[in-house]
């Protein structure tokens, strides 16, 4: 886990709910993420939860105990193939309250057949779909650096809840798009502001406001280079047609041409010649009396017409 999904996972696993609907759904959401439900012969039922994050460790283990009167254990697990790196697992065995635990949270139905998404009764407020969708991403979730691509995952192991996550994003006004990826299924935001709202949706708040700073950096930095750009494009065009100018001028001294010619063109001609750089606002202020800029360029378009065609600018 890299560093900044490391510090929004701590920042979340730290969020505390205070409606017990809300902690419903996200622990509901967690349970389908990271739980696996177990018959283990002479054992009985078991509950056992596997997070590579110790902040969503703690997290369902908090919410558990905020929720029901049950007995868990959670411990840390060492593994070596195929990826290394520690696993924190919860486990809770079969106890009194455990098949009440296992319905309310909707882990199983009445005929204690496995859920395979979190059931629509968990997640009828807004308040309670917030939560649901901060459980999926502390137990599946993904995101980028805020300055980088932008790129929000949540996996899942069922196209079933994959699905039902879907609409509740839809109904916070996101619009994920959804692929398979091996044998998972996935759902990715890739706008900006799109990541940018999932994580003040779901209590990241510290995280939401350094993608905006960033978002605002960005933009700022492409206006400045738009305006250097334009400011480049803008010089550049102004010394070519400034160029062409007195080359125009100079043809037209060498060919004799401007012998006799009205002292307005005339004019416009020495000062063209005298100052090489100015644009021609700039040497319609310098003519006496002063002119427009469209006055100038008008008498320069006269003094080129006045060159043979061969002469013209093609």
């Amino acid at each position: 886990m890299t560093g900044g999904i490391h510090k929004i996972k701590d920042e979340l696993g730290r969020h505390q709910a205070s409606r017990r609907c809300c902690r419903m759904a996200e622990l509901s959401a967690l349970m389908h993420m990271d739980g696996t439900y177990t018959i283990s012969g002479s054992k009985g039922h078991s509950l056992v939860t596997e997070s590579t994050s110790p902040s969503t460790a703690r997290k369902i283990y908090t919410l558990v105990h905020s929720l029901f009167e049950v007995q868990t254990s959670v411990v840390k697990v060492s593994r070596s193939t195929p990826r290394r790196g520690n696993v924190y697992r919860l486990e809770m065995p079969e106890q009194p309250g455990f098949q009440q635990l296992l319905n309310e949270l909707g882990l199983l139905d009445a005929s204690l057949t496995p859920v395979p998404a979190i059931p629509s009764r968990l997640t009828r407020n807004d308040c309670c779909v917030a939560a649901a969708l901060r459980g999926a991403f502390l137990g599946g979730g993904y995101v980028s650096e805020p300055y980088g691509p932008a790129d929000l995952e949540i996996s899942f192991s069922s196209e079933e809840s994959c699905l039902a996550f879907r609409e509740l994003m839809r109904r916070k006004s996101l619009e994920p798009g959804m692929r398979r990826r091996r044998s998972q299924w996935v759902l990715y935001l890739k706008k900006r502001q799109d990541v940018s709202g999932f994580l003040a949706i779901t209590g990241a708040h510290s995280a939401h406001l350094e993608w905006e700073s960033q978002t605002i950096l960005n933009a700022t930095k492409n206006e400045v280079n738009r305006l250097v750009n334009c400011d480049s494009a803008n010089a550049k065009r102004l010394a070519v047609a400034a160029l062409h100018q007195r080359e125009v001028v100079e043809k037209l001294g060498a060919l004799g041409l401007l012998a006799g010619i009205d002292h307005r063109l005339m004019e416009v001609c020495e000062a063209r010649l005298r100052y090489p750089q100015a644009s021609l606002s700039e040497l319609g202020r310098l003519l006496d009396p002063p002119v427009s800029k469209a006055v100038v360029q008008g008498r320069m378009r006269r003094l080129e017409a006045m060159l043979p065609p061969r002469e013209r600018r093609s």
